[in-house]
């Protein structure tokens, strides 16, 4: 299988990358998935660009068009693809929100094309983002490329919503650890109390029951709702061509945009629900008093083909933390016999990432309370002990990272929150000061190579909420679920700090549960991490 050599993209394959090449196009000779868990370090973007660019030899079967798509969970990560590829013409793709208009350079694209109904079309205006709009130009570059790559929601909405991205021999899910999560957020519905009263006027109900909320969404909310968005086309159509009204047209364009969209969602809820796979639970917002009725699956298999795997021909999923390639095909509803699998730990030295634990006590619900003062007084003491260094520290929840906040009066302390996430890391990666981020949102996604950060504090171990209605369910449904879900967001929480083979970071540990979680489960942990344990 050595032929494919001439299409990785470095000088030479390392031993493991060259291993699972020649694995993942051997399996895909008979099978049509494969699951590649390959640790932090050992290049899975280059394993999965040169699989592609092997299969682009082969005639794509009817219904397929030739190359591959890539997906990403982030952005960041999309972003990170297309600059590593950008030499060998891979394209990226994101929503037109994203792009900036040619013509009206404070628009976005979205905006633009919006106020195009409503110009000349001898106008320059629209000529510009007719013809050279920067956002369809970007798009077909995408969908002419045989390398294309793009993030879960843009993927989901537009193939699925607009039929605009077609089946491809080979579908790449990179950070494939994540699509269960991503396959529920977009099958997922709600509706919410604030769009019922100020855009459908219609009166929220008083629901108790999962059926109760079902027949009112089928036989009410719908109708209404197909009853809302022609009459905003309609109204959109009498504005045609009226440069007076641009900002009422402008608006009602969003307004059509974002509730086709919801509507097309509730059009397939009502197809595919079943009360057995589906949970039902009234939400309420703390700020707004608001409520809004949310329907999530508890099992999103059945839905994985029809709504993901069909893009491809060949499925290849890439993470670093599949942990057992049965359990996660299963969440998928992929059967054994149909897929390959391998796993590949990290090649970064042990002894650069050491593992320690310091119990400070316990962190369950019961007993949080009591502990946190002494997670405080460690946090200070490892903020010492790192006195001169960069570092983060994962909280797990809002609860104890504002408590850090309120207790530890350090100028080093970087809190950053859903609104500026990414704002906050920029500052902690261009700072000369010894800055510390901390958060409980930070476990993925977060490249703090080098200097950015020598060490690293869990102060809780990360269960998912067991308030959750959806998590219960699951764990129910499958006794592996819940400490499944544990242990990778634990490794993805440590493998943010050591990026490379001379990388170097510490971890702190402060829950005194850590013994016990990963006595009974230390089967689900990969040798290598076990190695870093101390």
């Amino acid at each position: 299988m050595s032929d494919w050599k001439q299409y990785f993209p470095y000088k030479e394959p390392r031993d493991q990358q060259e291993t699972a090449i020649d694995d993942i196009l051997r399996t895909f000779k008979e099978k049509r998935f494969y699951a590649l868990e390959a640790g932090t370090g050992v290049g899975k973007s280059a394993i999965g660009y040169t699989a592609a660019r092997k299969l682009l030899e082969e005639t794509p079967p009817e219904g397929y068009a030739a190359g591959a798509i890539f997906v990403t969970t982030q952005k960041l990560l999309q972003d990170q693809y297309e600059k590593d590829f950008r030499k060998f013409n891979m394209k990226s793709i994101k929503s037109s929100s994203n792009y900036q208009c040619k013509y009206k350079k404070h628009n976005t694209c979205a905006v633009g094309q919006a106020e195009l109904r409503t110009v000349d079309k001898e106008d320059r205006y629209w000529k510009t983002c007719t013809f050279s709009c920067t956002y369809k130009n970007a798009k077909r570059d995408f969908l002419d490329s045989a390398l294309s790559v793009t993030n879960f929601p843009y993927l989901m909405t537009e193939s699925n919503y607009s039929g605009g991205i077609k089946p491809r021999q080979l579908l790449i899910i990179d950070e494939a650890h994540n699509v269960e999560t991503e396959l529920s957020k977009f099958i997922e519905v709600s509706v919410s109390q604030k769009f019922c009263k100020t855009m459908l006027k219609l009166p929220f109900p008083d629901i108790k029951t999962h059926h109760q909320a079902y027949v009112w969404i089928r036989d009410v909310y719908w109708p209404k709702l197909e009853s809302y968005c022609k009459h905003v086309k309609t109204t959109l159509d009498k504005f045609q061509g009226v440069k007076a009204n641009l900002d009422k047209f402008v608006s009602l364009s969003k307004q059509l945009q974002m509730t086709e969209s919801h509507y097309k969602k509730i059009k397939q809820f009502l197809s595919v629900h079943t009360k057995e796979n589906w949970i039902f639970d009234i939400e309420q917002s703390q700020i707004q008093g608001m409520k809004k009725i949310v329907f999530k699956p508890i099992d999103v298999s059945e839905f994985a083909e029809q709504y993901l795997f069909r893009l491809g021909h060949k499925v290849l999923f890439m993470s670093a933390t599949l942990l057992d390639g049965g359990k996660f095909m299963q969440s998928l509803g992929v059967k054994g016999e149909n897929a390959g699998s391998m796993s590949l730990p990290s090649p970064f030295p042990t002894k650069n990432r050491p593992i320690l634990h310091v119990p400070m006590g316990r962190m369950t619900a019961k007993e949080i309370d009591k502990t946190l003062p002494t997670v405080v007084e460690a946090v200070k003491k490892i903020l010492e002990q790192h006195k001169g260094e960069k570092g983060i520290i994962h909280t797990h929840s809002y609860k104890i990272s504002n408590y850090i906040k309120r207790n530890v009066k350090s100028k080093r302390l970087l809190f950053p929150e859903s609104h500026n996430r990414d704002e906050v890391l920029r500052k902690h990666l261009r700072s000369k000061q010894a800055t510390v981020l901390v958060s409980p949102s930070m476990t993925e996604g977060v490249d703090l190579a080098g200097d950015a950060s020598r060490f690293q504090v869990l102060c809780k171990i990360p269960y998912p909420f067991l308030g959750d209605k959806l998590v219960k369910k699951r764990m129910h449904k499958w006794k592996w679920w819940y400490p499944f879900q544990t242990t990778k967001t634990i490794i993805q929480s440590i493998g943010r700090s050591v990026r490379s083979e001379d990388d170097t970071a510490v971890t702190y540990i402060l829950d005194s549960d850590w013994g016990r979680f990963y006595r009974i489960n230390a089967t689900l942990f990969p040798d290598d991490f076990k190695l870093c344990i101390k």
